[in-house]
């Protein structure tokens, strides 16, 4: 399973993207699954909040963008 342990740095291009609620960016573990269709895993410093914009970096190198899903308010 692809693990993301920590923020690309600014102007990464990310190959996959990572569709995320709120409630679930507001998490540092979590399982998930990329718009590829993947399982990941995050493993982030607590206390990370991430935002829609956000890159993360996989230990393989690979970079996956953090999308807002849309919520009804």
């Amino acid at each position: 399973m692809l693990l993301f342990e920590s923020l690309a740095p600014a102007g990464s291009v990310a190959g996959d993207r990572l569709v995320l609620a709120f409630e679930t960016r507001c998490k540092s573990r979590l399982r998930a699954r990329l718009a590829s269709g993947e399982d990941c895993g995050l493993f982030l410093p607590r206390g990370t909040v991430l935002r829609g914009g956000d890159k993360l970096l996989a230990g393989d190198g690979r970079i996956a963008e953090v999308v807002a899903a849309t919520e009804q308010l």
